[in-house]
């Protein structure tokens, strides 16, 4: 795992300045400043995506419920939505990993979209076969330069993954969200969030990451709620 020791911003408008013309933003604003209360935060995160294990697969097919168990049976637990951003955005809170472009991207994003059958998934006998055909993921570790600050590998790009909303914000009314993007023609940004699948959702696409509190002995202060402003919230 990767030790992220740093400053969640609660509050960080993204400026895109030079959009693609298609989905997400070629290139985004330098240099914007927190609008909320930095928040410390000290944790581990998987450097990779579930397994964790270099050379594997990534794990998709994964529904929010699944994930969760998954990390638990690890001793750890699914990254909160905001562990998940800080681990991407590191110090400098970077709209990708790597910086403020979009190309040219060390990670595994802008691939055409295969159109994909819903019956084929659904039906058991027939899913890992479309799995496989609309595969375009890269094997864990196959990006050593797809790499946050803090040492977390492929959070843009290559698999969408789950993080928990509802333990950032019990109020939450999107507790299942996903975060960083596939290997699609999609944002693959560190913040920008999908809320829109419940928690049984799962796809060829989706999957997940473990965070866990540290063992070192550091004490330090719990997180506080994260409570998204809205866009069109004057506050």
């Amino acid at each position: 795992m990767a030790l992220v020791d740093g400053e969640f911003c609660p509050d960080l408008p993204y400026e895109c300045v030079r959009p693609t013309g298609a989905v997400g933003c070629a290139e985004y604003a330098r240099g914007k400043r927190c609008l909320g209360e930095a928040d410390h935060r000290r944790y581990c995160i998987d450097q990779y995506e579930w397994p964790n294990r270099i050379g594997d697969n990534p794990a998709v097919y994964v529904d929010w419920f699944e994930a969760k168990a998954l990390c638990s049976g690890s001793g750890k637990r699914l990254c909160r939505r905001s562990e998940w951003i800080l681990a991407c955005e590191g110090p400098k809170r970077l709209p990708f990993p790597w910086g403020f472009e979009r190309q040219p991207s060390p990670c595994n994003v802008d691939r055409a979209s295969i159109p994909f059958d819903v019956e084929a998934m659904i039906d058991a006998s027939t899913r890992e076969a479309e799995l496989s055909r609309l595969w375009q993921a890269d094997r864990i570790g196959t990006h050593p330069d797809c790499v946050s600050a803090f040492g977390a590998y492929d959070q843009s790009g290559n698999v969408d993954e789950w993080t928990d909303d509802l333990a950032d914000n019990p109020g939450s009314p999107h507790p299942s969200t996903l975060n960083g993007g596939y290997w699609g023609p999609v944002r693959d940004t560190c913040r920008l969030t999908t809320t829109t699948h419940g928690p049984t959702f799962k796809f060829y696409q989706v999957g997940f990451r473990c965070c866990s509190d540290t063992i070192d002995g550091i004490e330090v202060a719990p997180p506080r709620p994260w409570i998204e402003r809205k866009p069109d919230d004057p506050r």
